[in-house]
Protein backbone atom coordinates (compact mmCIF):
# COMPACT_ATOMS: atom_id res chain seq x y z
CA UNK A 1 0.00 0.00 0.00
CA UNK A 2 1.48 3.54 -0.77
CA UNK A 3 2.28 6.17 1.49
CA UNK A 4 2.59 9.75 1.86
CA UNK A 5 6.19 10.46 2.66
CA UNK A 6 6.80 14.16 4.17
CA UNK A 7 10.15 15.93 4.36
CA UNK A 8 9.84 19.24 6.70
CA UNK A 9 12.52 21.82 7.07
CA UNK A 10 11.37 22.85 10.49
CA UNK A 11 14.06 25.75 10.27
CA UNK A 12 12.03 27.53 7.39
CA UNK A 13 11.19 30.86 7.93
CA UNK A 14 12.01 31.10 11.10
CA UNK A 15 10.94 28.19 12.14
CA UNK A 16 7.89 28.19 9.93
CA UNK A 17 8.04 24.76 8.99
CA UNK A 18 7.71 23.38 12.20
CA UNK A 19 4.45 25.18 12.70
CA UNK A 20 2.70 24.18 9.08
CA UNK A 21 3.44 20.88 9.54
CA UNK A 22 1.70 20.97 13.37
CA UNK A 23 -1.44 22.10 11.15
CA UNK A 24 -0.69 19.20 8.13
CA UNK A 25 -0.27 16.69 10.48
CA UNK A 26 -3.15 17.34 12.73
CA UNK A 27 -5.14 17.22 9.62
CA UNK A 28 -3.49 13.84 8.33
CA UNK A 29 -4.29 11.96 12.31
CA UNK A 30 -8.02 13.29 12.09
CA UNK A 31 -8.98 12.10 8.79
CA UNK A 32 -6.46 8.62 9.02
CA UNK A 33 -4.29 9.01 6.75
CA UNK A 34 -1.54 6.59 6.55
CA UNK A 35 1.70 8.63 6.54
CA UNK A 36 5.49 8.79 7.24
CA UNK A 37 7.66 11.77 7.88
CA UNK A 38 11.10 12.90 7.94
CA UNK A 39 12.64 16.04 9.53
CA UNK A 40 15.99 17.95 8.32
CA UNK A 41 18.77 18.57 10.63
CA UNK A 42 21.17 20.39 8.42
CA UNK A 43 21.83 22.03 5.30
CA UNK A 44 21.72 18.94 2.53
CA UNK A 45 20.00 17.46 4.45
CA UNK A 46 16.54 16.56 2.60
CA UNK A 47 18.46 15.53 -0.56
CA UNK A 48 20.15 12.39 1.72
CA UNK A 49 16.05 12.07 3.17
CA UNK A 50 14.89 11.39 -0.65
CA UNK A 51 17.61 9.62 -1.77
CA UNK A 52 16.97 7.01 1.56
CA UNK A 53 13.29 7.25 0.93
CA UNK A 54 13.48 6.78 -2.61
CA UNK A 55 16.01 3.93 -2.95
CA UNK A 56 14.47 2.32 0.22
CA UNK A 57 10.70 2.87 0.01
CA UNK A 58 10.35 3.07 -3.91
CA UNK A 59 7.50 0.28 -4.27
CA UNK A 60 5.06 2.67 -1.20
CA UNK A 61 6.52 5.48 -2.99
CA UNK A 62 4.02 7.31 -4.76
CA UNK A 63 3.57 10.66 -3.15
CA UNK A 64 6.04 13.15 -1.48
CA UNK A 65 5.23 15.96 0.01
CA UNK A 66 8.09 19.01 1.15
CA UNK A 67 7.13 21.54 3.67
CA UNK A 68 9.93 24.55 4.13
CA UNK A 69 11.78 26.62 1.34
CA UNK A 70 12.89 26.86 -2.04
CA UNK A 71 16.42 24.98 -0.94
CA UNK A 72 14.46 22.22 1.10
CA UNK A 73 12.35 21.54 -2.29
CA UNK A 74 16.23 22.06 -4.36
CA UNK A 75 17.04 19.13 -2.02
CA UNK A 76 14.65 16.67 -2.38
CA UNK A 77 14.45 17.05 -6.19
CA UNK A 78 18.12 16.08 -6.57
CA UNK A 79 17.74 13.35 -4.04
CA UNK A 80 15.45 11.53 -5.92
CA UNK A 81 16.32 8.13 -7.49
CA UNK A 82 13.93 8.58 -10.60
CA UNK A 83 11.93 12.02 -10.72
CA UNK A 84 9.18 10.70 -13.25
CA UNK A 85 7.89 7.97 -11.00
CA UNK A 86 6.85 10.32 -8.04
CA UNK A 87 4.46 12.74 -7.58
CA UNK A 88 5.50 15.75 -5.93
CA UNK A 89 3.51 18.36 -3.51
CA UNK A 90 5.46 21.56 -1.94
CA UNK A 91 4.03 23.33 0.86
CA UNK A 92 5.75 26.81 0.89
CA UNK A 93 7.07 27.38 4.65
CA UNK A 94 10.17 29.33 3.80
CA UNK A 95 11.14 33.02 3.52
CA UNK A 96 11.12 33.81 -0.59
CA UNK A 97 9.10 30.87 -1.94
CA UNK A 98 9.92 31.92 -5.85
CA UNK A 99 9.40 28.49 -6.35
CA UNK A 100 5.41 28.48 -4.51
CA UNK A 101 5.26 31.81 -6.55
CA UNK A 102 6.25 30.51 -9.94
CA UNK A 103 4.39 27.35 -10.29
CA UNK A 104 1.19 29.05 -8.58
CA UNK A 105 0.59 26.75 -5.09
CA UNK A 106 -0.75 28.55 -2.21
CA UNK A 107 0.26 27.10 1.40
CA UNK A 108 -3.57 25.87 2.20
CA UNK A 109 -3.52 23.91 -1.15
CA UNK A 110 -2.72 20.21 0.91
CA UNK A 111 -4.83 21.34 3.79
CA UNK A 112 -7.99 21.84 1.50
CA UNK A 113 -6.61 18.27 -0.38
CA UNK A 114 -6.42 16.43 2.82
CA UNK A 115 -10.01 18.13 4.38
CA UNK A 116 -11.07 16.71 0.92
CA UNK A 117 -12.65 20.45 -0.24
CA UNK A 118 -10.40 20.66 -2.93
CA UNK A 119 -10.02 17.86 -5.71
CA UNK A 120 -5.72 18.16 -6.29
CA UNK A 121 -4.77 18.12 -10.51
CA UNK A 122 -1.21 16.86 -11.46
CA UNK A 123 0.89 19.08 -13.69
CA UNK A 124 4.12 18.56 -15.45
CA UNK A 125 6.79 21.02 -15.55
CA UNK A 126 10.00 21.34 -16.84
CA UNK A 127 13.16 21.01 -14.58
CA UNK A 128 16.63 22.38 -15.50
CA UNK A 129 19.53 20.34 -15.65
CA UNK A 130 22.83 21.45 -14.63
CA UNK A 131 26.67 19.73 -16.14
CA UNK A 132 29.94 20.97 -14.78
CA UNK A 133 31.97 20.08 -18.24
CA UNK A 134 35.49 20.01 -16.57
CA UNK A 135 34.27 17.70 -13.46
CA UNK A 136 32.81 13.78 -13.86
CA UNK A 137 29.86 14.68 -10.96
CA UNK A 138 27.05 14.03 -11.60
CA UNK A 139 24.19 16.33 -13.41
CA UNK A 140 22.21 18.32 -10.72
CA UNK A 141 18.92 19.80 -11.29
CA UNK A 142 17.19 23.42 -10.33
CA UNK A 143 13.22 24.33 -10.42
CA UNK A 144 13.33 28.08 -10.25
CA UNK A 145 16.47 29.58 -11.65
CA UNK A 146 20.53 30.03 -11.18
CA UNK A 147 22.38 33.54 -10.65
CA UNK A 148 25.87 34.09 -12.03
CA UNK A 149 27.39 36.81 -10.29
CA UNK A 150 26.42 39.66 -7.71
CA UNK A 151 23.71 37.94 -5.94
CA UNK A 152 25.49 34.62 -5.80
CA UNK A 153 28.83 36.56 -4.23
CA UNK A 154 25.94 38.18 -1.97
CA UNK A 155 24.85 34.53 -0.74
CA UNK A 156 28.35 33.61 -0.52
CA UNK A 157 29.20 36.41 1.81
CA UNK A 158 26.05 35.78 3.96
CA UNK A 159 27.53 32.56 4.43
CA UNK A 160 30.66 33.40 5.33
CA UNK A 161 29.62 36.25 7.40
CA UNK A 162 32.13 36.87 10.82
CA UNK A 163 29.18 37.39 13.36
CA UNK A 164 26.44 35.36 11.59
CA UNK A 165 26.60 32.76 14.87
CA UNK A 166 26.26 35.71 17.57
CA UNK A 167 23.48 37.35 15.70
CA UNK A 168 21.22 34.32 14.88
CA UNK A 169 21.75 33.54 19.09
CA UNK A 170 20.74 37.15 19.87
CA UNK A 171 17.79 36.57 17.36
CA UNK A 172 19.27 38.99 14.84
CA UNK A 173 19.50 36.89 12.29
CA UNK A 174 17.79 38.46 9.63
CA UNK A 175 20.31 41.45 9.74
CA UNK A 176 23.13 38.72 7.98
CA UNK A 177 21.91 39.14 4.43
CA UNK A 178 21.22 42.85 4.68
CA UNK A 179 24.52 43.50 5.52
CA UNK A 180 26.17 41.26 3.45
CA UNK A 181 24.15 43.19 1.07
CA UNK A 182 25.86 46.07 1.51
CA UNK A 183 29.63 44.90 2.00
CA UNK A 184 29.32 42.87 -1.71
CA UNK A 185 27.82 45.98 -3.06
CA UNK A 186 30.90 47.74 -2.61
CA UNK A 187 33.46 45.49 -2.87
CA UNK A 188 31.86 43.28 -6.14
CA UNK A 189 33.79 43.78 -9.74
CA UNK A 190 31.83 42.88 -13.01
CA UNK A 191 33.20 40.25 -15.26
CA UNK A 192 33.02 39.07 -18.45
CA UNK A 193 30.60 36.19 -19.83
CA UNK A 194 30.87 33.67 -22.98
CA UNK A 195 27.48 32.52 -23.58
CA UNK A 196 26.81 29.89 -25.97
CA UNK A 197 22.59 29.51 -26.90
CA UNK A 198 21.41 27.50 -29.80
CA UNK A 199 25.15 26.95 -31.13
CA UNK A 200 25.34 30.56 -31.09
CA UNK A 201 28.27 32.67 -28.95
CA UNK A 202 27.48 36.10 -27.42
CA UNK A 203 29.96 37.93 -25.38
CA UNK A 204 29.06 40.00 -22.64
CA UNK A 205 31.33 42.35 -20.47
CA UNK A 206 31.07 44.22 -17.70
CA UNK A 207 28.20 41.95 -16.16
CA UNK A 208 26.73 42.79 -12.86
CA UNK A 209 24.45 39.31 -13.04
CA UNK A 210 23.42 36.81 -15.32
CA UNK A 211 20.18 34.95 -14.64
CA UNK A 212 18.71 31.37 -16.18
CA UNK A 213 15.52 31.07 -15.45
CA UNK A 214 12.42 28.80 -15.27
CA UNK A 215 9.18 30.80 -14.73
CA UNK A 216 9.13 35.21 -14.02
CA UNK A 217 10.08 35.34 -10.32
CA UNK A 218 13.36 35.70 -8.33
CA UNK A 219 14.94 36.87 -4.95
CA UNK A 220 11.37 36.42 -3.11
CA UNK A 221 9.24 37.67 -6.26
CA UNK A 222 10.80 40.09 -8.55
CA UNK A 223 9.89 39.44 -11.91
CA UNK A 224 13.34 39.12 -13.54
CA UNK A 225 12.10 37.19 -16.55
CA UNK A 226 8.07 38.28 -16.45
CA UNK A 227 8.01 35.71 -20.08
CA UNK A 228 9.43 32.66 -18.58
CA UNK A 229 7.05 29.73 -18.94
CA UNK A 230 8.09 26.49 -16.80
CA UNK A 231 5.61 24.47 -18.99
CA UNK A 232 8.31 25.34 -22.23
CA UNK A 233 11.24 23.52 -23.21
CA UNK A 234 13.30 26.73 -23.09
CA UNK A 235 14.99 29.06 -20.09
CA UNK A 236 14.76 32.99 -20.26
CA UNK A 237 18.56 34.23 -19.98
CA UNK A 238 18.57 37.19 -18.56
CA UNK A 239 22.08 39.54 -18.10
CA UNK A 240 22.84 42.67 -16.99
CA UNK A 241 25.80 44.21 -18.01
CA UNK A 242 27.63 48.29 -18.11
CA UNK A 243 25.63 49.40 -15.01
CA UNK A 244 26.33 52.54 -12.85
CA UNK A 245 26.21 52.15 -9.19
CA UNK A 246 22.97 53.88 -9.14
CA UNK A 247 21.58 52.77 -11.99
CA UNK A 248 22.04 48.71 -10.58
CA UNK A 249 19.82 50.04 -7.71
CA UNK A 250 17.13 51.47 -10.42
CA UNK A 251 17.30 47.85 -12.01
CA UNK A 252 16.64 46.15 -9.13
CA UNK A 253 13.51 48.27 -7.91
CA UNK A 254 12.16 48.15 -11.87
CA UNK A 255 12.70 44.36 -11.53
CA UNK A 256 10.26 44.05 -8.64
CA UNK A 257 7.29 44.99 -11.42
CA UNK A 258 9.22 43.38 -14.57
CA UNK A 259 9.93 46.56 -15.79
CA UNK A 260 13.58 46.10 -16.51
CA UNK A 261 13.34 44.04 -19.70
CA UNK A 262 13.37 47.31 -22.10
CA UNK A 263 15.98 49.15 -19.70
CA UNK A 264 19.93 50.01 -21.20
CA UNK A 265 22.28 47.54 -20.60
CA UNK A 266 19.88 44.66 -20.26
CA UNK A 267 19.63 41.59 -22.54
CA UNK A 268 16.87 38.94 -22.62
CA UNK A 269 15.99 35.70 -25.03
CA UNK A 270 14.86 32.38 -24.85
CA UNK A 271 17.15 29.21 -25.50
CA UNK A 272 16.99 25.48 -24.59
CA UNK A 273 20.59 24.73 -24.17
CA UNK A 274 23.21 27.28 -22.59
CA UNK A 275 27.03 27.28 -21.84
CA UNK A 276 27.96 29.81 -19.61
CA UNK A 277 31.69 30.25 -19.65
CA UNK A 278 34.44 33.33 -17.70
CA UNK A 279 37.75 33.76 -17.60
CA UNK A 280 38.02 33.19 -14.12
CA UNK A 281 35.54 30.59 -11.81
CA UNK A 282 32.60 33.03 -10.92
CA UNK A 283 30.11 31.01 -8.13
CA UNK A 284 26.69 31.02 -9.20
CA UNK A 285 23.61 29.77 -7.02
CA UNK A 286 20.58 27.16 -8.13
CA UNK A 287 17.76 27.57 -6.31
CA UNK A 288 19.35 30.29 -3.79
CA UNK A 289 21.99 27.15 -2.57
CA UNK A 290 25.33 27.86 -3.81
CA UNK A 291 26.60 25.13 -6.14
CA UNK A 292 29.59 26.05 -7.64
CA UNK A 293 31.57 28.01 -10.74
CA UNK A 294 31.45 28.94 -14.03
CA UNK A 295 31.70 26.68 -16.57
CA UNK A 296 28.07 25.27 -16.55
CA UNK A 297 25.92 24.35 -19.19
CA UNK A 298 22.56 24.05 -18.82
CA UNK A 299 19.70 22.06 -20.56
CA UNK A 300 15.69 20.71 -19.78
CA UNK A 301 15.72 17.68 -18.01
CA UNK A 302 14.48 14.72 -19.65
CA UNK A 303 12.08 13.90 -17.16
CA UNK A 304 9.48 16.47 -16.26
CA UNK A 305 8.76 17.08 -13.05
CA UNK A 306 5.09 15.62 -12.10
CA UNK A 307 3.43 18.28 -9.26
CA UNK A 308 0.45 17.53 -7.54
CA UNK A 309 -1.09 20.63 -6.38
Amino acid sequence: MSQWFFIINPAAGHRNGLRVWKAVQKELIKRKIEHRSFMTEYPGHAEVLARQISTMQEHKLKRLIVIGGDGTMHEAVNGLTHVKNVELSFVPAGAYNDFSKGFSIKKSDLLHEIKKQKRPLTRSFQLGSMRFPHEKAQTLYFLNHIGIGFDAHVTKKAMEFPFRRALTLLRLGFLVYPLSYLHASVTYKPFSLSCTAEGEEREFHNVWFAIVSNHPFYGGGMKAAPLANPREQAFDIVIVENLSFVKKYWLLFAMNFGKHVNMKGVTIFKSQEIALNTRDKIPFHADGELIGTTPVELKPCPAPLRLKS
